[in-house]
């Protein structure tokens, strides 16, 4: 079912465009559950605020970031308490620790700063008294001049013989480190990135082969097709993404942004997706909204 009509094929997406897409890797074998990565979206959108706070010394927001990040995941938990053992959800467990942990350090600091703080805050008197007494030690400590000894005649110069200077020492070479491997999601969207569609429909393929369903592999799909200016391939493939994954919020943004790029007059359409995909939980996406009002 076409929704927003054929259309000529336009210029193909820019690397910055294919970075606003959304798949969720890994396979779609619990549909009832979400994944845990989507369950834990929020917590680590807190989590990257805070830690941009404290790296610019702003403990205070930092610690507000980290404590929002905590409720998340102590929402994910109440939410979901059968599925704490499962080894996917120790991550809820882990994350938690370091957020508290993050907590407890900002806190001693700034527990550390404000006493700093009070004890330097009234030495005027304290200092002047100190230079005062270091200034009476030094005197008492340094010794009478005494009466210059007769001087034995210099002796005359030898002639200076110039040494050749040391050869400059070699740097040593550094090793490159070794590449870290990319999975094969990352593969599939850096060769869509660089346009080699062959190579991003082969590993989709591969995916699909066993897993007909695969939600990242099918949005990837999507991805592709737009990035190739077949809109309406990729919105068959986003069809079959949203009805074999309903909860699932990534297809429906995405079909927001295709329509957005195939049809930008149907705004309500658009926004329709979007919302939709809020519903499932989607995180609220700024740029996405301004394009859809």
């Amino acid at each position: 079912m076409v929704r927003f009509g054929a259309f000529a094929v336009a210029a193909t997406l820019s690397l910055g465009a294919l970075g606003s897409w959304y798949w969720p890797f890994g396979s779609d074998d619990e549909e009832v559950i979400p994944r845990i990565s989507e369950l834990m979206e929020p917590a680590s959108t807190n989590i990257d605020a805070a830690t941009d706070f404290e790296f610019d010394g702003k403990f205070d927001e930092a610690i507000a970031g980290y404590e929002a990040a905590l409720r998340e995941l102590d929402k994910v938990e109440a939410e979901y308490p059968d599925q704490m053992d499962k080894p996917e959800f120790t991550t809820v467990k882990t994350k938690r620790a370091y957020v508290r942990a993050k907590i407890d350090t900002l806190k001693f600091l700034q527990v550390k700063e404000n006493s700093k703080a009070v004890a330097v805050s009234d030495t005027t008197e304290l200092e002047k008294k100190l230079a005062e007494e270091k200034a009476a030690a030094a005197k008492a400590a340094t010794p009478e001049p005494e009466p210059e000894a007769e001087k034995p005649a210099p002796e005359p110069e030898k002639p200076s013989v110039e040494k050749p200077a040391p050869a400059p020492a070699k740097p040593a070479s550094k090793k490159p480190a070794p590449a870290k491997a990319l999975s094969r999601q990352q593969r599939i969207a850096k060769a869509i990135a660089d346009g080699d569609y062959a190579a991003a429909d082969a590993d989709i393929a591969e995916t699909l082969r066993t897993r007909p369903n695969d939600a990242a592999a099918l949005n990837l799909r999507a991805m592709m097709e737009s990035a190739q200016g077949k809109y309406r391939d990729a919105e068959h493939t986003l069809d079959q993404a949203i009805q074999s994954n309903p909860k699932s919020y990534h297809a429906y943004y995405n079909m927001a942004r295709l329509i957005l790029k195939a049809y930008p007059d149907n705004k309500d359409g658009a926004r329709r997706y979007y919302e939709t995909g809020r519903a499932m939980g989607g995180p609220r996406n700024a740029a996405l909204e301004e394009a859809v009002k």
